[in-house]
């Protein structure tokens, strides 16, 4: 079923289908970029998933349907340009275009308060929104497992990477990609999951797969260089922060959200993908944090 919008005089064309509840959409931000969106519920309030490195809308399954029954809040989640079911442009596969593209996307659906729940690479995009759009149309932020700074000099800070490269890491998903992608991506959905069984690696592969080699190098190696520290330490006090956080990163992290936005709430739990495998458990916590902006 086609449905036209008008918004603001942007006319955007979306196909709807709705599976158990679920609106899976796709939205057109321009001539070269069509948005592959799926919501459920309905409210005031919008909640934002976005996926993470070359992960799609399918991870949030669970997050979805819990929100769908709501009419308090309406949870969104979108496949980025390059991954999923989006569209896939040669051009614009940095996390500064996507906070573009999602900027696009907040204003044609003509949302007005939004939680922003990045995960992984999702928080750098969420992050890279803030910078570039400020705080006029967010209302909170959900930050999962991922700090603001990619790259640091020690294991001792919240980082993905040594700025030196020195274990092969960056490289490893920037070059490793391209010339190893079916190892790179099978070792990395085993590492993202708690319970790595042949048939969750398959899944995350499958999701995965969607995303061409040379995009993900590109995304991998322009995020190396991002650091929004600034951006979100700006927030203390001003913005209710939650954090969630995978059970082996707990020490660094919690010593950098201890020192720079001690009024957030965090949480930590599981693996990477918390969220998707320990469901119950993420969604009361995320139930709880919303529950207590309701009371502020």
């Amino acid at each position: 079923m086609k449905k036209i919008q008008n918004f603001s005089m942007i006319i955007a064309v979306c196909l709807g289908l709705f599976v158990n509840g679920v609106a899976a959409e796709e939205i057109e931000i321009n001539k070269d970029l069509t948005i592959h969106y799926e919501q459920a519920g309905s409210g005031d309030t919008t909640i934002i998933f976005i996926p993470g490195w070359m992960m799609s809308t399918e991870v949030f399954e669970h997050q979805l349907a819990h929100f769908k029954g709501s009419t308090h809040y309406r949870a969104l989640a979108y496949d980025p340009r390059g991954q999923g079911k989006s569209s896939k442009p040669v051009e614009g596969h940095t996390y500064q275009q996507h906070a573009r593209d999602l900027n696009q996307l907040i204003e044609k659906l003509g949302f007005k308060n939004v939680i922003l729940a990045g995960w992984s690479y999702g928080v750098t995009e969420q992050l890279a929104y803030l910078d570039q759009f400020g705080t006029e149309r967010l209302k909170a932020m959900i930050m999962i497992d991922t700090g603001p700074d990619i790259a640091g000099a020690t294991r001792d800070e919240w980082v993905w990477y040594l700025n030196d490269d020195s274990d092969g890491y960056s490289r490893g998903f920037t070059e490793g990609i391209i010339e190893n992608r079916e190892s790179v991506i099978s070792g990395f959905s085993e590492w993202m999951l708690e319970n790595p069984t042949p048939e969750n690696i398959a899944w995350v592969s499958k999701i995965a797969k969607q995303t061409s080699s040379s995009v993900a190098s590109i995304t991998n190696a322009t995020g190396f260089y991002l650091d929004y520290s600034e951006d979100l330490i700006a927030l203390e006090g001003k913005m209710p922060l939650l954090y969630l956080v995978r059970d082996d990163m707990k020490e660094v992290a919690d010593k950098w959200i201890q020192t720079n936005t001690p009024s957030a709430t965090a949480v930590y739990m599981g693996k990477h993908m918390m969220f998707w495998e320990r469901p119950e458990e993420f969604n009361m916590v995320v139930d709880k944090f919303l529950s207590g902006m309701d009371d502020i």
